[in-house]
């Protein structure tokens, strides 16, 4: 019989964009994005309860709908709607400086778009 994802211990998302804080302590930012190898570590899967802090305070509890790669390229504006930023302009600089980090072509390197909601 398998475990369901959700009975493991918590994961944990850390926001830090600055930009976030108030849109996280409003709970009206329902999507995070992660490297490849942060899911990897923590084995993300739809079902898992998580544990969302901004920096090192917890603000809430959540639990994972959606686990699905993107790119800086793919992201749209309601993308940034949805995860708490200003414009696409500003998640696409975020997941650039954050995530992928400074390569050859960062519009193709992928990472992953967490989607939750709130507990």
């Amino acid at each position: 019989m398998a475990i369901p994802p959700n009975v493991g211990p918590p994961k944990t998302i850390v926001f830090r964009y600055p930009g976030l804080e108030q849109n996280l302590r409003g709970q009206f930012v329902y999507q995070a994005y992660l490297s490849d190898a942060e899911v990897a570590r923590q084995r993300l899967i739809a079902g898992n309860r998580l544990v969302l802090k901004f920096k090192e305070e917890v603000i809430g509890e959540g639990q994972i709908i959606l686990v699905e790669k993107v790119t800086i390229a793919s992201v749209t504006s309601y993308d940034a709607i949805v995860g708490g930023y200003e414009n696409v302009d500003e998640l696409r600089k975020d997941c650039w400086k954050s995530i992928v980090g400074d390569v050859k072509k960062p519009e193709e390197v992928e990472f992953y778009r967490i989607l939750f909601r709130w507990l």
